[in-house]
């Protein structure tokens, strides 16, 4: 009699764990890569937990410089006026691919795993974009001239092994991105953006959409499956786009992308440019958000913003009403140049957008640093 409820005791615990363990599964999300490292799985469900809370604000170099100074440490102008640091920072491996010491913006690589390793221990969120240079050309990602260039890097193609050498580089760069632990830092990777507009040599009118989705395919595959980078999210991220149609026109399958997004700016400096970015923004929103709930993934706002902020309610008059409607993951505004007076996007000290920009980032919905903690 006591070994048989001894037995049902072992039977019920076993059962208990399994439906305990059942309904944890369906609770967490998967990443595409199966064999993500413990900590980019947690990353990813945290980012949709963190969905009902608000969004987060990003910037995209913000540790590295700002308008009028490079390279200060701790250092950010979006803390110089708010007195908090971004949920979110943005950097740009444009360059590694080619083995340079720096990337296109002058931040040293070294340099820029340094503030990776300080964010993650802050607890933002680092997220990687990559214009990387014109293979075919010798020139930079913008040199679109010729549309051969995803076809030669193709498997087959006259140029893939030497692509395969710029994904190593890559690779090497993620792989050596890890914690005080020695533990991998867990980031986002938005490769091959803003593809639906031809500005780039991956863009729409520079190769096919079955060979955009190829090559986006084929540097997942090479990442994740040869090289065993698993601490990355991939994020897919066109510029704005008309329709869910056009969105995924060259979307390379559920199978291979995390997160969804889309780039958006103010094209000029008018009330009509203004109008026409804020449609652009509810359109995209709409396209990105719908997609998102019906396919599970992250939806986010790549990059945006109005070079200059001559609007000095920019945030909360514009932005916000927009992207106030939506439940989006983070909103990153794109860099301020050190070395170019007038390209910024977010205010500095004395800017007249200052405060506008305070009253934002204070807005309940809107997370900073010390809000994710």
């Amino acid at each position: 009699m006591k070994k048989k409820l001894i037995l049902a005791a072992i039977a019920f615990t076993s059962l208990f764990a399994c439906k305990q363990k059942a309904v944890e599964e369906i609770h967490t999300k998967q990443p595409i890569d199966k064999n993500a490292t413990a900590e980019t799985v947690r990353l990813y469900n945290t980012l949709f937990e963190r969905l009902d809370k608000g969004i987060m604000l990003g910037h995209q170099d913000d540790l590295a410089y700002g308008h009028s100074w490079y390279k200060e440490a701790g250092r950010s102008d979006v803390k110089d006026v708010t007195g908090d640091y971004p949920a979110v920072f943005g950097w740009e491996l444009g360059h590694l691919e080619i083995g340079a010491e720096f990337n296109l913006d002058s931040i040293y690589f070294s340099d820029m795993k340094r503030y990776a390793q300080d964010i993650h221990r802050m607890g933002s969120i680092n997220t990687f974009s990559w214009h990387g240079d014109n293979m075919v050309t010798g020139n930079t990602a913008w040199d679109c001239a010729q549309d051969t260039v995803v076809k030669t890097i193709l498997a087959g193609g006259i140029n893939h092994d030497q692509y395969i050498k710029w994904l190593d580089r890559v690779a090497d760069f993620f792989l050596d991105l890890k914690d005080d632990n020695g533990v991998l830092i867990p980031v986002v990777f938005r490769m091959y953006h803003e593809h639906t507009g031809d500005w780039f040599w991956w863009g729409s009118k520079q190769c096919t959409p079955e060979e955009y989705k190829q090559l986006w395919i084929m540097t997942v595959e090479y990442l994740r499956d040869k090289r065993n980078v698993h601490n990355l999210l991939y994020a897919y991220s066109p510029s704005e786009t008309k329709d869910e149609v056009e969105y995924l026109e060259r979307y390379p399958g559920d199978d291979y992308v995390d997160i969804v997004a889309y780039d958006s700016y103010v094209p000029g400096k008018t009330t009509e440019d203004i109008e026409k970015y804020k449609a652009g923004m509810d359109r995209n929103l709409q396209i990105v958000t719908n997609y998102a709930n019906k396919s599970g993934k992250l939806p986010t706002i790549g990059e945006t913003g109005m070079e200059g902020i001559p609007d000095s309610t920019y945030f909360t008059e514009i932005v916000y009403p927009v992207i106030n409607k939506y439940k989006i993951s983070w909103i990153l505004f794109w860099r301020n140049a050190w070395e170019k007076p007038e390209h910024y996007y977010l205010p500095f000290e004395g800017h007249p957008a200052s405060e506008d920009f305070k009253k934002f980032v204070s807005l309940e919905n809107i997370l900073m640093n010390k809000d994710i903690q």
